[in-house]
């Protein structure tokens, strides 16, 4: 329709500039430094692979890139169980408190992370769990778990509780109802939760330059503060660097987009 022509328009210019950034920065990572100097906007002629090994090897992303693996993997699956058994118990179970500490929960909501950095250095410390990666996935999991409780007790609530009452008329526990019934047809906004939490936790830098100081157990966002620091005027490194902390979770977002819309609109009416 020609009406719908200045919404294309729009929509064209606006994943340009979105789409431009992430162009170059492959045009830059694939360059040599003559070549970068030469014509910055040019697609490399030919492609050279120096500073991927650079960045890997040479400024040991290998090991950072394990650690934020390890780390964010973690995270994501321990954030799907806690996140839906909390949320299943906020929507359908009766218990005493149940009206106080919901809106508890989502007050978290509220309260920036960084307000919250010395108390959780103070707790951590006092466990021991500084320079730990346990220590690092207990504060993601805590900080980020109110708001997965939230979403996920809206998908919960928008699936038909005749399912759930034919179930408890069969017979099964509060538990099988949960395992068995819930959490199968919970499968968008579980793919949502766990991408989510990934991400968050990949891409977090705060609480892993605080927590982590031993070199052999930082992630890659901390790694690349560093790697920038020490190289600012390697262009085709930084741009390395950078592809190599946001290639997965790029990749991830493509091969999941639609289970992630599922789950993020699926209960929005409720």
């Amino acid at each position: 329709r020609w009406n719908l022509i200045p919404v294309y328009v729009i929509l064209v210019i606006t994943s340009a500039f979105i789409v431009a950034p992430l162009v170059l920065t492959v045009f830059a990572a694939l360059k040599s430094p003559e070549q970068f100097l030469y014509a910055p906007w040019i697609p490399p002629r030919p492609p050279v692979f120096e500073n991927f090994v650079s960045a890997w090897y040479k400024a040991r992303f290998n090991i950072y890139f394990k650690n934020s693996v390890i780390i964010s993997t973690i995270d994501a699956l321990a954030m799907i169980f806690i996140a839906t058994m909390a949320a299943y118990a906020f929507a359908f179970i009766r218990f005493p408190g149940n009206n106080l500490l919901l809106p508890l929960f989502l007050a978290g909501l509220m309260v920036p992370v960084t307000a919250l950095i010395l108390p959780l250095y103070a707790i951590m410390n006092s466990f021991g769990l500084i320079n730990t990666h346990f220590g690092v996935i207990l504060a993601d999991l805590s900080l980020a778990l109110p708001f997965f409780i939230f979403v996920i007790r809206a998908y919960f609530l928008s699936i038909p509780s005749e399912l759930k009452d034919a179930a408890r008329i069969d017979g099964a526990s509060e538990f099988r109802i949960f395992w068995n019934v819930m959490f199968p047809l919970a499968k968008p906004v579980i793919i949502t939760t766990a991408l989510l939490e990934f991400l968050w936790s990949w891409n977090d830098l705060l609480l892993r330059l605080v927590f982590l100081t031993k070199d052999s157990l930082r992630t890659l966002t901390v790694g690349l503060l560093f790697f920038q620091g020490l190289h600012t005027r390697d262009v085709g490194g930084n741009a390395a660097a950078a592809l190599i902390l946001g290639g997965p979770i790029i990749i991830l977002f493509v091969i999941f987009q639609r289970q992630f819309i599922q789950g993020l609109t699926k209960g929005a009416i409720k």
